[in-house]
């Protein structure tokens, strides 16, 4: 479908270019990003030429083409639903201003952490291997020793993290806004400061709660680490602590994929959604370690990619891409492509959410991985930490980030991200992370909005089919609905629809919160 051909055609540089012609290209470039993508986090290619890529799709990164569909959107005579079709436009060409312009940058960064090795006492391992294999470290010096040498390669190799944050205040000056904060809340809808002022109370909220379990989680790993500011704890003690080692052996590899796509059969989503997503699980080098989807076209091509491991954190980062392919993999495909592939992405981070919190329930595990009481009520607790800590890291990083597009990538802002950090978090992190742990397009507002957006659809799910909707065929179904209309509505329009009241990241912070105390 696309948009209307009753979208005015204008002259945009040399090429007249409508915004339904505009639509129809959006397919073809989205597929070609997203193979270019999979290939790099798939061990297939170690080169991400992002540049090359937007040579072929001119109109798509032109401050023009962004100011013609502004208009449109301004534009009285505009059908309503043309109009929420050409706000999905544009904010995606917002993205990619920003995306090409950012694209060299982006290139060097990928080159750098597949190529860039970090020291260690036995063999020197690339920048993107040593991030994976931090938190599997057992032995603690060993992992002090990596989190340091990621560290400084960071700090001595700032150029390129700096041009890619630069690239930001760049794209608000091209398309003619005062600010990039401006600039993303124009194309988003809401406001990023009011965001940043909630993640200030649910730090406050659940301050104390996380910090008792804290403690214990970094016992369970090393008797001698405490929180800081009066102990020792560092960022790598914690990424150890939320891989629960000391439930390693509840967690096997063996069961990873079993366990997962059995909880998914019985939920009424076949885990390859009848062909239109592809598992790829072979072992390959360079491939990420992480769990990642790549959507190459929607709803038809999905590619799942998993490094097949074991642990809690696996099991987590399986069930949070499922969630994303089969939400993918769902919507309806006579949808226009802006309501199939763009959106509030806070919607399907969402319902990626609501799959990884499975993990909550320990009727969960005692079901798919036979755990005891006892062991499944622990899995739970950890599990609720695990997100309560992310929740923490992006409630930190949000006011964070605002600051550093405010000021621009300064050194001076790395002990602001140490400071926010260790108050979030209580561990000591590194300063060479201040530019590297940022996210494109102030994406920390996309999962923050996320948790918030999850609670409530928990809470209706809970409503509709009981605490043990993961396995009831009619929650499935239920669900599968709401994945046809893709990302046509917002988070907070979504919720609104679905629970009557705005969005809340308190209740998300409360519930990790009920869950850790239970």
């Amino acid at each position: 479908m696309g948009l209307t051909n009753s979208a005015p055609a204008r002259l945009i540089g040399d090429v007249e270019t409508s915004i339904n012609a505009l639509a129809k290209r959006l397919d073809s470039f989205l597929f070609d990003l997203a193979s270019l993508h999979y290939r790099y986090g798939a061990g297939l290619a170690t080169e991400l030429p992002v540049e090359h890529l937007y040579r072929e799709y001119p109109e798509l990164t032109r401050p023009e083409t962004f100011r013609q569909v502004r208009e449109s959107v301004e534009d009285k005579r505009t059908d309503e639903r043309e109009r929420t079709r050409m706000r999905l436009l544009l904010e995606f060409l917002a993205g990619q201003v920003e995306e090409a312009i950012a694209a060299p940058s982006q290139e060097e960064i990928a080159t750098l952490e597949a190529s860039a090795t970090v020291p260690t006492d036995r063999e020197p391992l690339a920048l993107r291997e040593a991030v994976a294999r931090l938190p599997r470290e057992a032995e603690r010096e060993r992992r002090g020793m990596l989190e340091q040498g990621i560290g400084e390669l960071l700090w001595e190799n700032q150029t390129p993290y700096a041009r890619r944050r630069e690239a930001a205040v760049q794209t608000a000056e091209a398309l003619g806004y005062s600010s990039y904060l401006a600039l993303r809340d124009a194309v988003t809808g809401f406001s990023a400061e009011a965001l940043a002022q909630e993640c200030e109370k649910v730090l406050l909220e659940t301050e104390d709660a996380y910090r008792d379990v804290l403690g214990y989680v970094l016992r369970k790993v090393d008797p001698g680490v405490r929180p800081v500011p009066a102990g020792n704890a560092r960022r790598h003690d914690l990424q150890r602590a939320a891989t629960a080692p000391w439930m390693a052996q509840h967690f096997r590899r063996e069961d990873l994929l079993p366990s997962v796509t059995r909880c998914l059969g019985e939920m009424g989503l076949p885990p390859n959604a009848e062909g239109r997503i592809l598992l790829d699980t072979e072992e390959r080098p360079g491939k990420t370690s992480r769990a990642f989807v790549a959507d190459l076209k929607v709803p038809d091509d999905i590619r799942l990619v998993v490094r097949p491991g074991g642990g809690l954190d696996d099991y987590f980062s399986l069930l949070h891409e499922f969630g994303h392919a089969q939400q993918l993999a769902h919507v309806s495909p006579h949808a226009p492509v802006e309501e199939r592939r763009l959106g509030d992405l806070s919607v399907t981070e969402g319902f990626a959410y609501l799959f990884d919190h499975l993990l909550l329930d320990p009727a969960w595990h005692r079901r798919y991985l036979h755990l005891s009481t006892a062991n499944a009520k622990e899995a739970a607790r950890i599990s609720a930490f695990n997100n309560l800590w992310l929740l923490r890291r992006y409630a930190a990083k949000l006011p964070y980030e605002l600051e550093l597009y405010a000021r621009g990538p300064e050194r001076p802002l790395a002990e602001e991200y140490e400071e926010r950090m260790a108050r979030a978090l209580s561990v000591k992190v590194h300063r060479g992370f201040y530019l590297y742990d940022v996210d494109p397009q102030l994406y920390a507002t996309r999962y923050l909005r996320a948790w918030a957006f999850e609670a409530r659809l928990y809470e209706v799910l809970v409503d509709r089919y009981n605490e043990d909707f993961w396995r009831n065929p009619a929650a499935g179904s239920w669900l599968k609905d709401l994945f046809a209309r893709g990302q046509r509505d917002d988070a907070g329009a979504l919720a609104g629809q679905l629970g009557g009241r705005p969005l809340s990241l308190s209740e998300a912070g409360r519930r990790l919160v009920q869950v850790m105390g239970s």
